[in-house]
């Protein structure tokens, strides 16, 4: 039987499938109410059924260019899950320079129930938020929507940006049946259009419009038209350990390379790197900003100028000095209206602004101090084909000394010299000293980041469990510690540890404090001691000696991962566990030590058991000694940290205990 409805979703699919052009707004088939799961993925919530697409360059009905989008959804729910797709977010872009903004022209919505129950979106159900300095957020939910429904939903957005034509992803989150995406581009703009992803077309049409593209008393052109369509396209599976999918997605994306007028004047935006550092030292602000050393100089403290400190000393102290006397507004304004001396003078600022104070001082002190721009792990990596400042939204400071580098960010009152956030750490940036030729830079964490965990566990003679616990943080696993406790107090910090603790059931913390948490170039300690919160009288203990901070979950569990796995620096983790128990107390198991190596000696895990007397040490180490690993890898992490969940949660050491009186 289950097979027979497979063969009929199929059919239905298909069917509807063959029917696309003719498929209309509202226009609902009933029989894709009947469907009860997509049969080419038995685990998805909910599958777009139909998808289409239609960019133009048009005058709209003022007469003015635009880049006008349609867009028209069809999209089946199959579970509880699949309701959150009923949500809609739309990102309008909008210029901090210009003003200028994507507006949004038409929202319309209507969905069927399996009991033929129907809904519709209204005006009071549209909403325009303003997300942040680059977005707005159109954003709706279609009302009255149950499991087992059907979506329709449509929306036209208008645009006055062409540098990037509107990108089409094909895949999403959910699968998809059908997607396509139609074009009409005068031939005026030529665009470089590239496919990325693994997956391929199932169809690609093009045709020419002549005139299409009107103006009366000036000319006309002819349109490019262009139609993409790709078939049965799987889900995106999103795991831990990855930067932008936006990298990853099969999807078309366009860049300006050239406009031509009808007088023929033509500009070109695809250039070459040396014309877009020739612009950075001329016209682009971060230029100008970035060549304020000369009124810097003059405010370098006495006690920095007048230290004994030579070379990098004098680098940290400037660093330090910045980092602390600055704040960071939470904006990054990267090609917005940026001020380095008004954002001295009141003392907080953009990253970009902050950032170039640090290096406008560097430079006033004598330093070979460069600015490096970079894309955020969120935002995707930039392409080396040729020069997309788009691509780019954050900047750095690369400060060379005595052959060696290190990138610089005072942004986090945190972060120790030398790092960067994290959220930076994505391949590789372009670095401008406007004087030279600009050039790529690798961005690599070669020094692990680390935690130590030490539990010292003692068993009474009346049974009692008391425990001391240290914990050492080194790198960005001490960067993360320090953003989680600053500015709490050692109370709170307990209370905290203490709900952690409840889940393991009898324990309570006592005797919390912590060492170096300003002294940002030491190893971040936290101490403090527990002890069990009832009296064990019965004659069996079941201890899990991973008592805090264990690996409950595997991050990884695809079948097949098709991205690389990307921690964003290399990590150790040491687990030592040493147990005293007295005379009366007998062990009756003791766990098999066990290693899990990875291939090229890329990482490993070790778990080590010993006793002597009545004495047991538990050693458990993980490395991982890439901050990334290609997709090849993936199946050899995937088994290291299943194997290492099971045995932090599944090997209890069990003693005999003597009933107390």
């Amino acid at each position: 039987m289950k097979l027979r409805f497979f063969l009929f979703l199929i059919i239905i699919i298909n069917n509807f499938c063959h029917s696309q052009k003719e498929t209309s707004f509202g226009d609902i088939p009933f029989n894709l109410l009947e469907m009860k799961e997509y049969p080419k993925d038995s685990t998805a919530s909910a599958v777009i059924i139909m998808e289409k697409g239609f960019s133009k360059i048009d005058k709209n009905r003022y007469d003015r260019v635009k880049l006008i989008t349609e867009y028209l959804v069809r999209i089946k729910i199959l579970n509880k899950k699949g309701l959150d797709k009923a949500t809609i977010e739309i990102p309008l872009y909008k210029s901090q320079s210009s003003k200028s903004k994507e507006i949004f022209r038409e929202v319309h919505a209507v969905v069927i129930n399996p009991d033929r129950t129907t809904g519709s979106l209204n005006n009071n159900d549209v909403h325009l938020e303003d997300y942040n300095e680059y977005y707005d957020l159109l954003k709706f939910t279609v009302p009255n929507v149950q499991i087992g429904a059907v979506i329709d939903y449509r929306y036209v957005i208008e645009s006055p940006f062409f540098f990037n034509f509107n990108s089409w992803k094909f895949q999403s989150d959910i699968p998809k049946v059908y997607s396509e995406y139609s074009t009409s581009i005068p031939a005026n703009y030529k665009y470089n259009i590239m496919l990325k992803g693994p997956l391929k077309l199932s169809i690609h049409e093009s045709d020419i419009k002549k005139d299409c593209f009107y103006f009366q008393g000036v000319g006309s052109a002819d349109c490019i038209l262009n139609t993409y369509v790709m078939k049965d396209i799987p889900a995106f599976k999103e795991e831990d350990y990855m930067i932008s999918k936006y990298n990853y997605l099969s999807a078309i994306d366009y860049e300006l390379e050239s406009f031509e007028d009808f007088q023929g004047q033509v500009d070109r935006y695809t250039k070459s790197w040396k014309d877009t550092d020739k612009e950075f030292k001329s016209d682009i602000e971060i230029g100008s900003q970035a060549k304020k050393e000369n009124y810097f100089e003059k405010l370098i403290p006495n006690e920095i100028t007048k230290s004994n400190a030579n070379g990098i000393d004098k680098a940290k102290q400037l660093y330090y000095w910045l980092q602390s006397d600055l704040f960071w507004n939470n904006k990054n304004s990267l090609f917005s209206a940026i001020d380095v001396k008004d954002a001295f003078d009141q003392k907080s600022g953009s990253s970009t602004e902050l950032n170039l104070i640090l290096l406008n001082f560097l430079k006033a002190a004598g330093f070979d101090a460069e600015f490096m721009l970079l894309s955020t792990r969120e935002h995707g990596l930039p392409t080396k084909l040729h020069p997309v400042i788009s691509d780019f939204n954050y900047l750095v400071v690369k400060l060379n000394d005595n052959n060696k580098s290190y990138l610089l960010d005072i942004t986090n009152k945190n972060m120790s010299f030398g790092m960067i956030p994290f959220k930076t750490l994505n391949g590789y940036g372009r670095v401008f000293d406007l004087e030279n030729n600009s050039y790529w830079y690798d961005i690599r964490i070669t020094n692990p980041s680390e935690i130590k965990t030490t539990l010292s566990i003692n068993i009474a003679k009346d049974n009692q469990i008391t425990a001391k616990i240290r914990r050492i943080y080194k790198g960005y696993k001490g960067l993360n510690r320090r953003n989680e406790i600053r500015n709490r107090s050692n109370e709170d910090i307990s209370n905290e540890i203490q709900s952690e603790l409840d889940n393991e059931g009898f324990y309570n913390i006592t005797n919390y404090i912590t060492r170096n948490e300003g002294a940002l170039e030491k190893a971040l300690i936290e101490e403090y001691d527990i002890q069990s919160t009832e009296e064990l009288n019965y004659t069996k203990l079941l201890l899990n000696p991973f008592i805090i901070d264990r690996i409950k979950e595997n991050p990884f569990n695809l079948n097949e991962r098709l991205y690389p796995v990307d921690f964003g620096y290399p990590f150790y983790a040491d687990y030592a566990v040493i147990i005293n128990f007295p005379e009366q107390c007998l062990i009756e198991n003791l766990p098999e030590s066990k290693g899990l190596k990875l291939a090229e000696d890329k990482g490993y895990m070790i778990y080590k058991v010993s006793k002597n007397n009545n004495k047991i040490v538990i050693n458990n180490n993980l490395r991982l000694e890439k901050s990334n690993y290609e997709s090849y890898e993936y199946e050899g992490l995937k088994q290291l940290f299943a194997e290492l969940v099971f045995l932090q949660n599944n090997q209890p050491l069990i003693f005999k205990l003597k009933p107390t009186k």
